[in-house]
C-alpha cells in the first residue's frame, strides 16, 4: 500500500537536516566510513570502520569513539582488527551496531538480546576496498564497548543455497533491529544491501526468532530501483527506524557518474515501500564533500535530529560528517 504524498512530506519535515558541520571523525592516514551511533550507560558511542589509504594492501577494521554531546567525538580504540590466519573474515571486518532501539527520538540505547550485545559485520579474506566476495558475520560480547567473540561461520553468505537472485556475489551493511510489532511474524529483522555479478546493489530482509539464526524473508528485494532509475549502481546501507506506526528507512543511492546521496523510504509493513521523490536528505554541496555524501546513521535526541554520513571529496578524503535539524 502506497503512502500518501502528504504523509511522505510530513515524514520529510520530521527528519530533514539542513545544517551541515563538516567532519566529526577524520584521519590523515585512513579513510573513515559507515558510522553507527548508540547510547550505553548514559554515554554516546559510535562504531565506524577504517581502511588505510593504501587500500590495495589494506582492508576494513572496526573502531570505537565516544561522545557526551553527539558533536565532539573521542577515539576509544579498535574493536575488530585483521588477522593473518586463513579464515573467511581475516582481511575485512566492518562492524555495525545491532539491536539499537528503533523508536525514533526515544532512548537510542543498544539493547541486549539473550543477555548479550551483538555486532553484525561485513567479512572477507581478501585485501582491498570491499573486495568481492563478502559475507555477513555476527559477534557477541558482555559489553557493547568490550571484547567481542565472533561466530565461527557467516550467518548469511552469497554462497548459501537459498541466496536470492541478486545477492549471489557480496552482502554489505547489516541493520539488525528488534521489531516488537512482529510485522514479519518474527521479532528480529535484518535489512542489508547485496549484489550479484552485475554489481548493482539492492536491499533485502532477513528474519530471526532468536537474534542468532537468520533466514531470508521474501523472494525478492524490498528496494530495487535498477529498472526505474537510469545508471543506478546502488540502493544501499539501510537504517530502519519507527516514527509512530510507520517504518522509515534511510538509505543511499549511487548513480553512475552522478555521485551518491542519502534519501529515505516509508512502509507500514516492512514489505511494501514508498520511496521519497523529493529533495535528498543529504547530498554533495560543498568542496569537502563534492564526490559523495552518503551512508546514513540518523538519531534524534532532545528534539534535534543528528544525521551522520560519509563524505568523500576529489582530494581523496573520506570521513564521517554531521548534519542536524537545528543549528547547534
Amino acid at each position: 500500500m502506497a503512502i500518501s504524498k502528504e504523509k511522505m512530506q510530513d515524514i520529510y519535515e520530521k527528519i530533514k537536516t539542513p545544517y551541515k558541520y563538516g567532519a566529526v571523525i577524520k584521519s590523515d592516514e585512513y579513510l573513515t566510513d559507515s558510522p553507527s551511533v548508540f547510547r550505553y550507560n548514559e554515554k554516546w558511542y559510535m562504531y565506524y570502520i577504517m581502511i588505510h589509504k593504501n587500500v590495495e594492501s589494506s582492508g576494513y577494521e572496526t573502531h570505537l569513539a565516544s561522545s557526551d554531546n553527539l558533536i565532539d567525538w573521542k577515539y576509544e580504540g579498535k574493536l575488530f582488527e585483521r588477522i593473518e590466519a586463513d579464515h573467511w573474515d581475516s582481511r575485512q571486518i566492518a562492524g555495525y551496531a545491532a539491536f539499537v532501539d528503533m523508536n525514533f527520538g526515544e532512548n537510542n540505547e543498544i539493547k541486549p538480546v539473550n543477555g548479550k550485545f551483538y555486532m553484525a559485520y561485513l567479512g572477507g579474506n581478501l585485501n582491498g576496498y570491499e573486495t568481492d566476495p563478502l559475507s555477513m558475520g555476527l559477534a557477541y560480547s558482555d559489553s557493547p564497548i568490550g571484547k567481542f567473540t565472533r561466530f565461527e561461520n557467516p550467518i548469511l553468505s552469497p554462497k548459501d543455497s537459498d541466496a536470492r537472485e541478486c545477492e549471489t556475489l557480496t552482502l554489505y551493511k547489516s541493520d539488525m533491529f528488534v521489531d516488537e510489532a512482529m510485522t514479519t511474524g518474527h521479532k528480529y529483522v535484518n535489512a542489508y544491501n547485496a549484489k550479484p555479478f552485475d554489481n548493482k546493489e539492492r536491499i533485502y530482509l532477513a528474519v530471526s526468532d532468536d537474534g542468532e539464526n537468520w533466514q531470508r524473508y521474501l523472494d525478492k528485494p524490498i528496494i530495487d530501483e535498477t529498472k526505474t532509475i537510469d545508471n543506478l549502481l546502488i540502493s544501499g546501507d539501510p537504517q530502519i527506524v519507527k516514527i509512530d506506526d510507520i517504518y522509515v528507512m534511510f538509505f543511499f543511492r549511487s548513480i553512475e557518474n552522478g555521485g551518491a546521496y542519502n534519501t529515505f523510504a516509508v512502509s507500514e509493513n516492512l514489505t511494501d515501500w514508498t520511496i521519497w521523490d523529493g529533495e535528498p536528505l543529504i547530498k554533495p554541496e560543498f568542496d569537502w564533500e563534492n564526490v559523495f555524501a552518503h551512508k546514513s546513521c540518523v538519531v534524534k535526541h532532545n528534539g534535534i535530529v543528528y544525521h551522520y554520513y560519509c563524505a568523500v571529496n576529489d582530494k581523496g578524503e573520506r570521513f564521517i560528517a554531521l548534519a542536524t535539524s537545528e543549528e547547534i
